[in-house]
């Protein structure tokens, strides 16, 4: 897997945690907020709460909510109101009216009819208007019903609290006043509203808050009235769960969310200090002893696609591309380059072809045994570089993993490069996925502390830089840091041949060369600079569509023998000319021959390395003092939400 491969993983996991982060926050939200989104708006002018009849004995209490709706753009025609029972103990005698009229209790979903349902400990009430509510309209709608157990029983003092504006409407409201009405005789010892902007005014026993401006979709109030405490009043059932809970969260959630965020930032430090740590004293290459600038001859005998491997410890097409030409100039096999077709020199369709020689395959090193195999498979003498296609893929990686291997076996690390980045790569994905698993778990758990989903942040964060980390962490051997220093210095010089020595002399190395110059990534500088001082074309090129020496193909055994001047030599054969002419053909000839090994041997590389790595395609199928006990805002009973469609 390459790295930018890898680091798209990488990349999409750490999205995915952040995405959970962010989702987990604003689920509630995301769930509910639907302003609109079909086209049509409307809003509350008013939405008025009423909460009287107040029976403190019996903890129970009426509520009246009053809407003036006013619908921007319709049509509507029906509303809903939802209210938890985490904190109340029933409610019932409910009625709806529509612009003074009552709605009938039915279920079947008629014009003016509403329905009450319960699910998962939620009141529901569905209502429908008496007639659709056009765009322009203003529209009265009045709801009421009896909640019981909602009221708390404290020594220090009873209360009412309650979510009188629920927090989460789709519409804005514009204005909103809220009235509790108390017993007569009550004495109001604390109230409050959260928030604490509402104006707030209290006249013998009944209180009145009022908005102080226009309320947007995701803003409410929640008011809050203490009391005496009556001992006769009945205590709701879910009060002592409810104060354990909120006694956890005064007193120890502070303390469990300080610890998790201590072991949080101990163990996301720490691990990243660890990641530095290893990379400091294990990462890094050992220092070479001092090196000449350049060199102009290779420091060890190490075949191409090895020192291409040695310098950026990643064994790529670049890598098996330089072992192909040096396989080829050692006399393994020969490369032919065809043209057919085209009008006017142009749209010419290119072929390469591998035709295999006579030389055997003992003195190969395994990676190099791999290519052949994969060049020439069941002993096949001859091969199209377009029969390749969607077939070589599968040796790639056998052959990169030989070459690891030779790596190792020369010295050069005491273990596979990319072994080691696989651990730390892996490992840190490993950690990743597990810290995105654990913040599901433990995202409903925000009762124990709201950072309970800190630790697994943390985690992901110590695996991606792990996982980041993994590709610095291979460490060469002290040969092999002194190795590649070495040939650094020489590929300085193959970058630079003109500024080091004469190019005639270096002309003399060019096929000795050319694998060390595909790996370098200068192959066609190096052909480019040298061909004019070359007086012989490489054997193992063929331009067959050249003709002249090249007339008729490569053919196993074939030579040219005449009176004139050899052309090239070597193990394949030799080319000369007869006749007369035969400088002159030669001269020119070994021309367009330098020219077709300048922009075709490119050409090949190019073509072999795309179609060699292709795959088969996949088939697609308030007031002063302090309340004695029950929590900040957020913990009225009532809320919920409400809407229309």
């Amino acid at each position: 897997m390459n790295r930018s491969s890898m680091t798209g993983i990488i990349g999409f996991i750490m999205v995915m945690l952040v995405g959970n982060v962010i989702f987990g926050i604003a689920s509630s939200a995301s769930e509910t907020l639907s302003t609109g989104t079909d086209g049509r708006s409307l809003r509350w002018n008013r939405f008025d709460v009423t909460l009287d009849t107040m029976d403190t004995v019996a903890n129970r209490f009426d509520v009246a909510e009053t809407y003036e709706l006013y619908i921007e753009t319709g049509p509507y025609r029906y509303g809903f109101r939802e209210i938890p029972l985490d904190r109340i103990e029933a409610i019932d005698n409910v009625a709806v009216y529509d612009g003074g009229t009552r709605l009938q209790a039915n279920c079947s979903g008629s014009q003016g009819t509403f329905c009450v349902t319960q699910t998962n400990d939620t009141f529901v009430l569905n209502y429908y208007f008496l007639d659709s509510a056009p765009s322009g309209q203003t529209r009265d709608i009045r709801i009421e019903y009896t909640v019981y157990g909602a009221l708390r029983s404290y020594e220090g003092g009873d209360q009412l609290y309650w979510a009188a504006v629920p927090a989460d409407l789709p519409f804005p409201v514009v204005a909103s006043r809220v009235l509790v009405v108390m017993p007569q005789d009550t004495t109001i010892d604390v109230t409050a509203s959260y928030p604490d902007t509402w104006s707030e005014s209290i006249e013998e026993n009944t209180v009145t808050w009022l908005s102080p401006d226009r309320m947007d979709s995701n803003e409410g109030v929640e008011v809050r009235v203490q009391y005496p405490h009556d001992p006769a009043m009945k205590k709701s059932s879910w009060q002592a769960g409810y104060d354990r809970e909120q006694s956890y969260k005064e007193n120890i959630q502070p303390i469990v969310s300080l610890v998790l965020l201590a072991i949080t930032v101990l163990f996301t430090g720490g691990g990243i200090l660890l990641v530095i740590v290893r990379y400091m004293t294990h990462g890094r290459d050992p220092e070479a002893i001092t090196v000449p600038e350049y060199l102009t001859t290779p420091p060890t005998d190490e075949p191409p696609g090895i020192v291409g491997l040695l310098l950026d410890e990643k064994a790529d097409m670049k890598d098996i591309m330089g072992t192909l030409v040096d396989l080829a100039r050692r006399g393994y096999f020969v490369i032919e380059q065809s043209e057919s077709g085209g009008i006017v020199g142009m749209f010419k369709s290119m072929e390469f072809t591998f035709h295999r020689t006579e030389k055997p395959l003992n003195d190969l090193k395994p990676f190099e045994k791999r290519l052949m195999s994969g060049l020439f498979p069941l002993d096949r003498q001859e091969t199209k570089l377009s029969q390749l296609k969607e077939k070589f893929y599968v040796h790639i990686p056998k052959i990169k993993q030989e070459m690891y291997k030779e790596l190792v076996r020369q010295g050069h690390f005491t273990r596979s490069p990319e072994t080691t980045r696989q651990i730390w790569i892996w490992g840190g994905i490993g950690a990743m996925i597990i810290a995105s698993v654990l913040f599901w778990l433990l995202r409903d758990l925000s009762v124990i502390s709201p950072l309970i989903i800190v630790p697994p942040i943390g985690l992901g964060i110590v695996g991606a830089a792990g996982a980041l980390a993994g590709s610095y962490m291979p460490a060469k051997t002290r040969k092999g840091a002194q190795d590649a220093a070495l040939w650094k210095a020489f590929r300085q010089y193959m970058r630079n041949v003109e500024k080091y020595t004469d190019v005639e002399q270096a002309a003399a190395q060019f096929e000795q060369y050319i694998g060390y110059a595909v790996v370098f990534g200068v192959e066609k500088d190096w052909i480019r600079r040298l061909s004019p001082a070359l007086e012989a074309m490489p054997v193992w090129y063929f331009p067959t569509y050249l003709g002249g020496p090249w007339d008729g193909g490569y053919h196993r055994r074939r030579t040219w023998v005449g009176t004139g001047r050899r052309m090239s030599g070597g193990g394949l054969g030799d080319l000369t000319f007869d006749g007369p002419g035969g400088l002159n053909d030669m001269s020119r000839s070994l021309s367009e021959g330098l020219n077709s090994l300048s922009g075709g041997l490119t050409d090949m590389l190019n073509t072999a390395s795309r179609t060699m790595t292709s795959a088969p395609k996949s088939k697609s199928s308030g007031r002063g003092g302090g309340f004695s006990g029950g929590g900040g805002r957020g913990g009225g009973s009532g809320g919920g939400r409400a809407g229309f469609g």
